[in-house]
Parts: C-alpha cells; sequence; structure tokens
C-alpha cells in the first residue's frame, strides 16, 4: 500500500515597498513569524470580546443595581412623606392633648384654689340680717342677736367634728375647714346636723326662734382662738 505524505502549509508575507527613486524593495517575513502575529492577533481578538462581554454584563449589572436603588429611594421617600404626614399628625396630637392637660390642670388648680377659699370660715354665719357685738371678756367671739326664723349657717365648707353640750348657750358645734380652721356655733336651738357629716358652705345648723335669737361665733386656727373680724365677710 502506497503512503502518501502530507506537507503542511506555510504562509510567509511579502511587504513591497517603493523608494522616491521609483525602485522596488521586498521584505518577506517568515511563516513563524506570521503564525506568531496571527496567534497574537487571535488572543488580542479573544480579549477585546472578553473584554467587550464582561463589560455588557458589568454594565447591565449596573443598570439593574441602579434601577433597583432608584425603586428603594422612592420607597424610602413615599415612607419618609407618609412619617412625615404621621409626624405631623403625632404633633398635632401632642399639641392637643398638651393644650388639654394645660387646661385640666388649670381647671384643677382653679378647683382647687376655690375649694380652699369656699373651705375658709370667711362667710357670714346668718341668713339674715342681727345686731352684732364683740364678747368684752374670755375669748375672741361675736355675739349675734337675729330674728325668728333666720337660719344659723356654716361659714365655710367642712366636716362636724363635735356637737356638744354649751354651759352658757345650750348647744356648741364645732366645724373643720381644714388648713388648721375651724368655726364655734353657740346657740340654744336644736341642732340639726350631727358629728362627721360633711357640709357645705350655708349650711344650717340651727333655725332661729324665741328662744334661741343668741348666737355665739368663734374662729380657732391651729387650735387658738383668733378675732372672727380678721375673716367674717359682713357682707356676706
Amino acid at each position: 500500500m502506497e503512503q502518501q505524505s502530507k506537507r503542511k502549509s506555510k504562509y510567509a508575507l511579502l511587504l513591497v515597498t517603493e523608494k522616491d527613486d521609483g525602485t522596488m524593495k521586498q521584505y518577506t517575513i517568515s511563516p513563524t513569524l506570521v503564525e506568531v502575529m496571527a496567534a497574537i492577533l487571535f488572543l488580542l481578538i479573544v480579549a477585546v470580546t472578553c473584554k467587550f462581554v464582561y463589560d455588557s454584563i458589568t454594565l447591565k449589572d449596573a443598570r439593574k443595581e441602579i434601577v433597583d436603588q432608584i425603586v428603594t429611594i422612592n420607597n424610602l421617600t413615599d415612607e419618609n412623606e407618609a412619617l412625615t404626614v404621621e409626624n405631623s399628625t403625632l404633633t398635632s396630637k401632642i399639641t392637643v392633648l398638651s393644650e388639654t392637660v394645660s387646661k385640666k390642670a388649670a381647671t384643677e388648680d382653679a378647683l382647687s384654689l376655690e375649694t380652699v377659699e369656699n373651705a375658709l370660715p370667711k362667710g357670714f354665719p346668718l341668713s339674715g340680717s342681727a345686731t352684732m357685738k364683740e364678747a368684752e371678756e374670755g375669748d375672741p367671739m361675736l355675739i349675734f342677736s337675729a330674728s325668728q326664723g333666720v337660719n344659723v349657717i356654716t361659714t365655710g365648707t367642712g366636716v362636724v367634728v363635735s356637737v356638744d353640750a354649751d354651759e352658757t348657750y345650750g348647744t356648741k358645734i364645732i366645724i373643720d375647714h381644714g388648713n388648721g380652721y375651724q368655726s364655734v356655733y353657740r346657740n340654744n336651738g336644736t341642732a340639726l346636723v350631727k358629728n362627721g357629716e360633711e357640709l357645705g358652705k350655708g349650711y344650717i345648723l340651727f333655725t332661729v326662734g324665741e328662744e334661741n335669737q343668741e348666737l355665739g361665733y368663734q374662729i380657732m386656727k391651729d387650735e387658738e382662738y383668733i378675732d372672727p373680724m380678721l375673716m367674717i365677710d359682713i357682707n356676706g
């Protein structure tokens, strides 16, 4: 059997240049150098192609990341706007609540002051007109003479601490008004209140009749008798 040998083809690169005088000069590049140059060109093409593909993938990922960031920014913007509205609403509610608390505190303070003021024994101890004189002896006391039908009333809010017999006037009622103040009512009538009873200002203690037209009225501060004229409202 005849064996045929195959020869590998090789190519050389021929460069022809023309000089200024019109003569031609030839340069021959060896096949080996041509192969090397072809290999380098191929590698450059592969490198450029890979770089293009890589840049395309990177650019695509960058674009996707930018889109995701834009969506995130929009979502955060919406959330921020919602939180701003919610914060504004809460601020308004806090303002209203603060005003309500302030008004309530002011009302409570006013009521507290009114309560303290009403508790002080500053009122007039009778529901009608009467003559008045100061006791000449003993502890400070005002002595009133009233007409029948007039009522002896509390001069401030308080609690009845005692209803006892009195040697001179028949009956003695003591009202505790708080803050160390107590008022004392001495009259010969029938007591209309009982020990421990809470009374408002102007509450009836006795009704004046023929036998009990005289009232002895006193005020104590911290268990010491004081001049009733320092507190009593004659017009009240």
